[in-house]
């Protein structure tokens, strides 16, 4: 599932999710409803996180295209 492949991406970097939402800008809710599937990033937010998390921009796109 999407949610989890992102999750797992999330967890591999950041020991939580608040923390991965810090180094986003993001508050708490908005990084709930990304990873329970309820929120698809802009282009400049998903550039944004594919650098964080340190993977490309098509690995984190093929997680919302599923």
């Amino acid at each position: 599932m999407a949610t989890e492949k992102l999750c797992a991406s999330i967890r591999n970097k950041f020991k939580t999710d608040s923390a991965f939402g810090l180094a986003m800008g993001w508050v708490p809710q908005k990084v709930s409803k990304l990873t329970s599937g309820a929120y698809i990033p802009k282009i400049g937010e998903a550039a944004r996180m594919s650098q964080i998390l340190g993977i490309s921009l098509d690995e984190l796109a093929s997680f919302f295209a599923e």
